[in-house]
């Protein structure tokens, strides 16, 4: 609790220090940028969640808040810079963490596939899907066309879930069993279907090893 308490701490005051930086001078709607900031934004949470509308907005009063948006933009990038995986060996908590990091920041529900060798070395790491805030839709046929293209010989799905919630929808249970289904078809090994969140994720395959024992 101490460390949480502390790390909360440093967050304020490197927001502090970064507006009052990167700021200096800048007025938005007659006040100082760095009142204003502190007012209506006052920690990284508002902040993370200003949506473009007001964001535009600020940018339209003062060129500095472009750049201090980009900035910001910056920041989103290093923090979902991950681990190289193509070509490693994975395993679930290896490949879950790379992608919390990957996802990290997104708004919306996309689905990335991790294709495999026959020795479940990682080929090829595809985004197939972007969708809106809630859902996405997509069939296995376009997932197995990617699989075919790159002679895969095993798969891994994995999607994010924008609320950080990670437990899976009958939905998602329901299009992981036809994934399945359809891999056996083509002998192509469904290894395991994700979920990721915030700071979590949801593995089918450690789900079905913990009942299994």
């Amino acid at each position: 609790m101490e460390e949480l308490k502390l790390i909360g701490f440093e967050a304020v005051n490197l927001y502090e220090k970064a507006i009052g930086c990167c700021l200096d001078g800048v007025e938005i709607h007659g006040m100082s940028a760095y009142r204003y900031m502190q007012l209506y934004y006052p920690d990284l949470i508002d902040l993370k969640q200003i949506s473009q509308n007001e964001r535009r907005k600020l940018c339209e009063c003062d060129q500095q808040m472009s750049r201090f948006f980009a900035a910001l933009d910056l920041g989103k990038a290093m923090v979902r810079v991950y681990p190289v995986i193509e070509g490693v060996a994975y395993s679930s908590v290896e490949l879950g963490q790379a992608m919390i990091a990957h996802f990290a920041g997104d708004e919306q529900e996309s689905v990335c596939v991790a294709f495999t060798d026959s020795q479940n070395n990682i080929i090829k790491l595809k985004t197939i899907f972007v969708g809106g805030r809630s859902e996405c839709v997509l069939y296995p046929d376009q997932i197995f066309k990617y699989a075919l293209r790159y002679s895969a010989s095993g798969l891994v799905m994995i999607h994010n879930h924008p609320s950080g919630n990670v437990k899976p929808s009958q939905q998602d249970l329901a299009f992981a069993k036809r994934l399945e289904r359809g891999g056996k078809l083509l002998g192509i090994q469904i290894l395991d279907f994700m979920i990721v969140g915030n700071d979590q994720y949801y593995s089918w395959r450690e789900q079905e090893q913990q009942v299994e024992s």
